[in-house]
């Protein structure tokens, strides 16, 4: 992306479309249908976070742009990311299909030296008998060597500069091929000695297995604060794809596109390619990030490796203007019923 980050730091930003979905279920009052138990008890946890972000609202919380690293989403775009399963940058991607159960993730990103930026996940998501997929995820991002100075270059101590975020969500296919999800996020920034919190909500939604090409379409939100929308700014994130060849999803060759809204008015975009053969996925992504007039492109890779409920991945995204390239690891494992 283009570097719009303080000098002591370089960040991604990755962001999501929100869109509201309403489902239809039974009219008896008595016995309410699963979907619509399901969509009350979404809705009600965001009017929550609603009303908490407004009481948390004082004023903004450091280190947001910490968040614009795109933990767990270099090997995929955002709004499709599947891997380690949090469902971070889009919450509708968190379900889990018929048949399983339980999947376990983490997620591992590093940059050089220069930006000294790294950042952990740590994620569970859980199918319900009724359908629905909950999930909690902890994620933590942080710069290390910044240096406090007085009146000369020599350190007289380190600098904090860091932000922690938790994520309860929640995901179910609420009509054939739609899949809507939502998250409550709680987000402490550190900078120094200044801490802060604020609640945050998303909304996201995943059109899939369409009828043409087994098409996939997914828009989300990132770190929402309703009424805080001017100086905390959400994060939008919107992707599709489509199959060009192959009979499964074990064995096809997909072509997408990825849009990212970020911050503080940058675009992210650019096309994304993968090709799966049994246990081995090959991706790819040729990013295009502009501010203003200027642009800069930025070239990623990696390679998904599918082992009995296992799936590792590395990925690796290319460094511009003498930066080193940010490096990403995952795992996750899926349990089946």
């Amino acid at each position: 992306m283009a570097d719009k980050r303080p000098q002591t730091m370089k960040t991604k930003r990755f962001t999501v479309a929100s869109v509201a979905i309403v489902g239809r279920g039974s009219l008896d009052r008595r016995q309410p249908g699963p979907l619509v138990s399901t969509m009350y008890r979404m809705l009600l946890g965001v009017s929550a976070a609603l009303c908490w972000t407004r009481a948390l609202a004082a004023q903004p919380v450091p280190a947001r742009d910490l968040w614009e690293f795109p933990l767990g989403a270099v090997l995929e775009p955002a709004a499709l990311a599947s891997e380690p399963g949090a469902g971070l940058w889009n919450p509708a991607m968190s379900a889990l299909g018929p048949g399983q159960r339980l999947r376990l993730g983490v997620a591992s990103l590093a940059t050089g030296v220069q930006q000294g930026t790294d950042g952990q996940l740590l994620s569970a998501t859980y199918r319900r008998t009724s359908g629905t997929t909950v999930g909690l995820s902890v994620a933590r991002s942080s710069v290390a060597g910044l240096v406090r100075t007085d009146t000369d270059p020599q350190s007289i101590g380190e600098v904090a500069y860091s932000s922690l975020l938790l994520s309860a969500t929640a995901a179910r296919t609420i009509l054939p091929h739609v899949t809507a999800g939502v998250a409550v996020r709680w987000r402490e920034g550190r900078a120094d000695t200044d801490v802060d919190q604020a609640i945050a909500a998303d909304l996201g939604v995943v059109l899939h297995d369409l009828p043409w090409r087994h098409a996939r379409v997914a828009l989300s939100s990132f770190l929402w604060r309703p009424g805080r929308e001017i100086d905390d700014r959400p994060a939008f994130v919107a992707a599709a794809d489509a199959r060009l060849f192959g009979d499964s999803a074990a064995r096809e060759v997909r072509l997408g596109y990825a849009l990212n809204a970020v911050n503080r008015g940058a675009r992210e975009h650019g096309p994304a390619l993968s090709a799966r053969l049994a246990r081995v996925e090959a991706r790819s992504a040729f990013v295009q990030t502009s501010a203003g007039a200027r642009s800069i492109f930025r070239l990623r890779t990696g390679l998904a490796v599918y082992y009995a409920r296992y799936v590792v991945g590395v990925a690796r995204e290319e460094g511009t203007s003498g930066l080193a390239p940010v490096y990403q690891f995952t795992l996750s494992s899926l349990l089946r019923q």
